[in-house]
């Protein structure tokens, strides 16, 4: 179809397709660029990182109201999750909300009982069904005109990203060359490495939470838990504790059940950064976002 004729959300999934295909092919850089223990250690910190702004950030907070935090927090919580790459914050937060309320039907555009795995992993992303419609479930989140900052620049943050991790890999092996880093290098595993990773590891709680795991919980749909990937996700693919708990802090809810999110907020609640950690057997305020 020529450019002139596409809808916008048809541009805008064929920008996303380019740039995740690309972004695969990027990591082969590694081939050229050689690794480092410097390059390994960013490209850990980046991913941890930036997953907790997605499950801590977007995900229980934006999306769900699971704790309480000031306004320089909120922003903070969610630059770091616009910077994992996954959507603007009111973008990622509808298409979630969506979820829960129109689990595994038709209106779930990443079910994969409804158009199969590969579609419900990464597909669904490639598609302009997921750009089309207004994000009105959002409304509450549009009186922070920083979110709506974060959400109209999200290709500078991608951008910014990029040019930081060259820079500091740059820097590195020039005033430190026994790091054995360089800018390609630094690039190659402290952005485009680490964010493929977070994002197969993020969307595998759509694609394989929905399929295989455990399920505890009668939530009404085929949620599961998988430690496998509550591990890569800091707690998330405990999938149907959280769809039997939509508005709960924490998602590991048994001792054994690692969640590094929740006991981040824990830790940050202990010093005063966040409060009302919102738990199971607390009763579900009528005006929580589902």
């Amino acid at each position: 179809m020529p450019t002139a004729l596409m809808t916008t959300a048809q541009r805008q999934a064929r920008i996303v397709k380019a740039s995740m295909i690309g972004g695969h092919f990027a990591c082969l850089g590694a081939l050229f660029t050689g690794v480092s223990a410097s390059a390994l250690w960013v490209a850990f910190t980046m991913y941890v990182v930036r997953a907790f702004g997605v499950t801590a950030g977007f995900h229980r907070l934006l999306a769900h109201g699971g704790y309480q935090v000031g306004r320089g927090m909120r922003f903070l919580l969610t630059l770091l999750g616009s910077l994992a790459i996954q959507g603007g914050p009111l973008w990622w937060v509808s298409h979630h909300r969506n979820h829960h309320r129109y689990t595994e039907t038709d209106r779930d555009i990443h079910s994969p009982v409804q158009r199969g795995f590969w579609y419900s992993h990464m597909g669904w992303m490639w598609d302009p069904a997921c750009f089309e419609g207004s994000a009105t479930n959002v409304k509450e989140l549009h009186k922070y005109p920083e979110i709506k900052a974060l959400q109209r620049h999200y290709p500078a943050l991608i951008l910014g990203q990029a040019v930081g991790m060259y820079l500091l890999g740059w820097w590195l092996g020039s005033a430190y060359p026994q790091t054995g880093t360089s800018g390609p290098q630094m690039l190659v595993w402290g952005f485009f490495i680490s964010t493929v990773a977070l994002w197969h590891a993020t969307f595998m709680v759509n694609s394989v939470c929905h399929i295989w795991g455990s399920r505890p919980h009668d939530a009404g749909d085929d949620s599961t838990n998988n430690w496998i990937v509550a591990t890569l996700t800091l707690g998330e693919g405990w999938h149907n504790n959280h769809h039997k708990y939509a508005y709960s802090a924490r998602h590991g809810l048994r001792w054994w059940q690692l969640d590094v999110t929740w006991l981040t907020l824990r830790a940050l609640s202990a010093i005063g950064l966040v409060r009302g950690l919102r738990l199971p057997r607390q009763r579900q305020p009528a005006a929580a976002p589902a």
